[in-house]
């Protein structure tokens, strides 16, 4: 049993221009928010021919699942084709920060790392459809977070929330909404159009999801031709002014900080060896181990804390503890079994002081009983909550 403490990113690079207004837990808003802003000043820079880059991040569907060809026919890749057609004279670079089967808590803590580290002139973001499972609380905690860390940057982009939609109407739209409201931040909700379509039956939701959530080509199509009558009305608008500062916090300053790092990195004694993987989104080795009562120990630093792992079928089940006692649900009791081998996380967006905290996790000898073994497989350790003030 090693314990590690983690190091602190240096935010030299992300000195805040901007002049803050913060406000404790719950504070209420005191005015009507300003009207929404346009993003104006993104086709400006087409116009000019200069080189821009656009973020897409979000869950599955903007990844491009149930596309039959996720880098052309996604929306995502549809949305950026256009904007190529459109302004040939421009270098458009489109980053593609879409992790399946994650939300906004996830996205708050790797947007600095895989977002804003591109320097994008505009970011989509998408995890309405996502978010479905998660409280209030977290969803608009998280998505404050994302766009506050967007908006700190010296040269911060310019946001648009997208909503996608599921058959049965699932998705925390009204969550999202409040917090683009509250920060003048334009959107596109996908579910109305959606919704018409299956309607007047020119589409069926066989002919339009995979499986319900995830659209197929067609589907795809219909959310980028929304998405992209949008821009085409946006490219005609004086632009916004940008912002010269930031409004007191809506929920509270919970996740305007994330750092991520592999568990691979760390000593973690005999009963742990590193795995080797090949997929984008995790680290090239994992921390692996199938035996019962092995456990790993680190000290982190932050209100917020979570773990990225590999489910699968031979996965059991571990136990989270924070400074010696059972973590708050979701990080408390994890199963690790799947049918299949993918990503997850859990992840706890507040309620801790910002002080120094221990985190234990404890394979425990239970699994599913379909499951074939007790393998966890340990990804990434996710720390978050901190002001980068603080820092």
């Amino acid at each position: 049993m090693v314990i590690h403490r983690l190091s602190r990113i240096a935010l030299s690079a992300f000195l805040i221009p901007l002049v803050l207004a913060h406000s404790s837990a719950g504070q209420q808003r005191t005015q009507q928010p300003p009207p929404r802003r346009n993003i104006g000043l993104f086709f400006d820079k087409l116009r000019a021919g200069k080189a821009v880059s656009v973020a897409y991040l979000g869950g599955s569907i903007t990844a491009g699942a149930g596309a039959s060809d996720p880098a052309r026919t996604s929306y995502r890749a549809l949305v950026t084709g256009w904007l190529r057609e459109q302004y040939p004279q421009a270098a458009i670079t489109e980053v593609n920060a879409a992790v399946g089967g994650t939300g906004s808590a996830y996205g708050a803590m790797r947007v600095r790392r895989d977002v804003i580290a591109q320097k994008p002139d505009l970011v989509f973001i998408e995890f309405a459809v996502n978010d479905w499972n998660e409280t209030e609380k977290t969803v608009r905690e998280s998505l404050e977070g994302i766009i506050r860390q967007l908006l700190l940057h010296p040269q911060p982009p310019e946001i648009v929330l997208i909503y996608a939609t599921r058959a049965n109407r699932e998705a925390r739209v009204e969550w999202h909404e409040a917090v683009a409201e509250y920060y003048s931040l334009p959107s596109i909700n996908l579910e109305p159009s959606t919704s018409r379509l299956i309607e007047k039956e020119e589409l069926s939701p066989e002919a339009f999801w995979k499986d319900g959530v995830h659209p197929v080509d067609l589907g795809h199509k219909h959310y980028a031709d929304v998405i992209i009558r949008f821009l085409e009305a946006q490219s005609k608008m004086k632009p916004s002014l940008l912002p010269r500062s930031l409004p007191m916090f809506l929920e509270q300053d919970a996740l305007t900080y994330g750092e991520i790092r592999p568990f691979a990195e760390f000593i973690s004694g005999p009963h742990w060896k590193s795995e080797a993987v090949s997929n984008p989104v995790l680290p090239s080795k994992l921390l692996s181990s199938d035996k019962p009562g092995a456990e790993f120990e680190t000290t982190f630093e932050g209100s917020a804390v979570g773990i990225v792992y590999r489910m699968g079928p031979d996965c059991g089940v571990i136990e989270c503890l924070i400074d010696g006692k059972p973590a708050p649900a979701p990080l408390g009791k994890v199963d690790c079994y799947h049918t299949s081998h993918h990503v997850a996380t859990r992840i706890i967006t507040s309620g801790l002081d910002s002080g120094l905290h221990k985190l234990t996790v404890r394979i425990t000898g239970e699994k599913n009983p379909k499951s074939g073994g007790h393998h966890v497989r340990l990804a990434h350790l996710l720390v978050g909550g901190q002001r980068p003030e603080r820092l």
